[in-house]
């Protein structure tokens, strides 16, 4: 793509004409009109003139075209002088035929150099946010009319702790600017930041996750939450008893894997209970089909696998079950978000043996942690028949090893028809075919060779 099919002012494209900026890269060709168009955005990009370059055309060309700007139009941080420098630079000769000036108020710079550039009217202002703050708070400077923030390289600053730094510059920014991130990096602190700082942002060189910039919705206080402890091999039983004893109208089942959610299907028709379900690799057509039938009520049970929770646009369901406890503590809240706020409402986990670590982690990161609830009656009927017949097969096992079957222990003897007869020595010394002749002759053998290396 060509810098002139973007439709940019001559002044501009005169200014890329001088540093030879004639075709945009990949990044450039995603980042550009983004920014023109005004969005927000967060970009995944390492250091380079192509970065650099794919904010610094957009935010000529709309500065180019604004009338009367007082005071800075944009602010561009970036964590070393280093950088700082060259974007100063390129500002500089790209905008050089539109009269654009910039200024670099970085760590090397001199200080009262920096101050009268920054009072001076310019229109860029690109900086390192420790020297910004400190020449902001003395001159008592603040930015009025912002249209576009850049905050380069996220996760170095961060690393950094720059953060308090940028949060001090940002309460010196009385507007609200278009807001751009570029991170090489996507850590959790990074989904932190960006969240607090970009709305509705489009997401370049990152997978775009829904909620992946959004805090987790807090859990309702009145919301019922409960987990029950499933005995070994009694996962589908305790979940059909807790249906049979919570009869609701709607339901979502959460669970690991498409062959659970299968498997549950099969189990629900088999009891003539109406349910569907959802997963991964479904095509569009028949995923909207199936979530229809389950919001229009033609189904009762609506079965989840691999799909989260925030990607269903629920409301009012009066329970969801955990067949499967989440890892993530956020999945569980979004889930839970999904139920309704009446007396019915409910969230129940399933907790077997090999989940107990992770209800251990919600309970300690939630701050209503779920209560256990007791097994339903059947559960235990079935519990306890499990144990009697444990118990029969038990005695039955001791009294045959014990008695010999009430024949009593028999001596061993000549007499006895049980004894298993005993190898003679020969056979022993022998090997498989137990003649002493070759018994006699593998002895004879070893013992030569034991007299030539004693």
């Amino acid at each position: 793509m060509k810098f002139e099919e973007l439709d940019l002012s001559p002044e501009i494209m005169s200014g890329l004409n001088d540093v030879h900026y004639n075709e945009l890269t990949e990044l450039q060709e995603q980042i550009i009109p983004a920014i023109l168009e005004g969005d927000d955005a967060l970009i995944k990009a390492s250091n380079g003139a192509s970065k650099i370059g794919s904010f610094v055309v957009p935010a000529l060309e709309n500065i180019n075209k604004e009338e009367d700007q007082e005071g800075p139009s944009v602010l561009i941080l970036t964590p070393n002088p280093k950088e700082s420098n060259e974007i100063d630079e390129l500002v500089w000769a790209m905008g050089y035929h539109a009269q654009i000036e910039c200024a670099s108020i970085d760590l090397d710079g001199d200080t009262e150099e920096q101050k009268k550039a920054l009072q001076s009217g310019i229109e860029v202002v690109v900086g390192n946010p420790g020297s910004l703050i400190d020449i902001a708070n003395d001159l008592r400077f603040v930015f009025r009319d912002l249209k576009l923030l850049v905050i380069d390289s996220a996760d170095e600053m961060l690393s950094l702790n720059l953060q308090s730094k940028i949060k001090d510059i940002m309460k010196r920014v009385l507007c609200d600017p278009q807001t751009v991130i570029y991170s090489e990096k996507l850590n959790d602190d990074v989904k932190e930041f960006a969240s607090h700082y970009l709305e509705e942002p489009t997401v370049v060189g990152f997978e775009n996750t829904p909620g992946m910039l959004t805090e987790p919705p807090t859990i309702d206080q009145n919301l019922k939450q409960g987990y029950i402890y499933v005995p070994n091999r009694m996962k589908i039983t305790t979940l059909m008893a807790h249906l049979e004893e919570t009869p609701t109208d709607n339901c979502v089942i959460f669970t690991a894997s498409k062959r659970g959610t299968d498997r549950l299907y099969r189990v629900l028709r088999k009891r003539n209970l109406k349910a569907t379900s959802l997963h991964g690799k479904l095509s569009d057509e028949k995923r909207a089909q199936r979530f229809a039938n389950f919001t229009n009520g033609d189904v009762q049970y609506l079965l989840v696998a691999d799909i989260p929770a925030i990607e269903l646009d629920l409301q009012r369901i009066t329970q969801v079950i955990n067949y499967d406890v989440p890892n993530d503590v956020d999945e569980y809240r979004y889930r839970a978000n999904l139920v309704g706020s009446g007396k019915a409402s409910r969230v129940v986990s399933l907790v077997s043996k090999q989940d107990r670590s992770d209800i251990n982690e919600l309970e300690s990161a939630l701050g209503q942690a779920p209560k256990e609830l007791p097994l339903p009656k059947e559960v235990k009927q079935k519990l306890e028949e499990r144990k009697k017949k444990k118990k029969k097969s038990g005695k039955k096992t001791k009294k045959k090893r014990g008695s010999n079957n009430g024949r009593g222990k028999k001596k061993q003897g000549k007499g006895n028809e049980m004894e298993l007869p005993r190898p003679s020595f020969d056979k022993l010394s022998g090997g498989r075919s137990g003649g002493k002749e070759e018994s006699d002759k593998k002895a004879g053998v070893i013992g030569l060779i034991k007299k030539l290396f004693s």
